[in-house]
């Protein structure tokens, strides 16, 4: 069975088109160069798995913030697995989290949520209730079912069953928030999220059509989809400093630098 016809937030990578075979490719190069290198006593601080899924949700996010180009997710790969070898591993729970908020608010995907897809909000909320940070994830999916749900009477009570499972977790797992003060990496990386973020306010008008073809993606959401992408970093330094930034570095800081970059190379377009 098609997943598309339970989901409407899954997007497949389709090997058939270039960028998706490029992603591939990265994410197994990403995961093999780190076990090799561990193997061979050059300590990464990562994990095979988390520089392979952490690359692979920098070019998702950048994806979902630059729909148009996929050339943005192309250069937001190598940025990732730089910051994941200076700040270490990234929040994949929290990554998700994003994405999927990110991705409600951009609109790229064109369905209304499918109860599969309602479960999906809601356990992983619960899940994140798990993380320090979570509630950045929980913020971002909240939004986008708030923005993308065109039925207020179905998106206050999933929008209230995601907060109400997390808040549950949270409180059931004794969840503890701490602050650590950044070291200069840190830093560096706050300000490359800040400056990125500002590099790609407000989008250019889209071209690019929704998944299910029910038309074009709207500029003022990939807009918004932005502003929060770049929102998520600092509320995750505001919660937990060092920690926080090291969360969403590799992922989300890495998709706003390649849309950042890509938008310098075409002029600012």
């Amino acid at each position: 069975m098609n997943i598309g016809q339970l989901s409407s937030l899954s997007r497949a990578v389709d090997p058939r088109y270039p960028s998706n075979r490029f992603v591939i490719a990265g994410a197994l190069i990403a995961g093999l160069a780190t076990a090799l290198a561990n193997l061979f006593g050059l300590d990464t601080g990562l994990g095979p798995v988390s520089a392979a899924v952490g690359v692979f949700l920098a070019w998702a996010i950048a994806r979902e913030i630059d729909p148009d180009y996929p050339a943005s997710g192309a250069v937001a790969m190598p940025v990732s697995m730089v910051l994941l070898l200076v700040l270490g591993p990234a929040s994949l729970l929290v990554s998700m989290g994003v994405l999927l908020g990110l991705r409600l608010i951009a609109g790229t995907v064109g369905a209304p949520l499918r109860m599969l897809d309602i479960i999906g909000v809601v356990g992983l909320a619960a899940l994140l209730g798990t993380n320090p940070i979570g509630v950045v994830g929980l913020g971002a999916m909240v939004i986008g079912v708030v923005v993308d749900e065109p039925r207020r009477n179905r998106a206050v009570p999933i929008a209230a069953s995601a907060v109400t499972a997390f808040a549950v977790v949270a409180l059931v797992s004794g969840l503890e928030w701490t602050w650590t003060t950044p070291d200069a990496a840190g830093w560096i990386a706050l300000v490359i999220a800040v400056f990125a973020t500002m590099l790609v306010i407000p989008a250019a008008l889209p071209t690019a059509s929704t998944d299910r073809r029910s038309g074009r993606v709207r500029r003022e959401r990939v807009t918004g989809a932005r502003v929060v992408a770049g929102t998520a970093v600092v509320a995750g330094f505001a919660l937990a400093g060092g920690v926080g930034i090291a969360a969403l570095a590799g992922t989300v800081t890495a998709a706003l630098s390649g849309t950042a970059i890509r938008r310098i190379g075409a002029g600012l377009s």
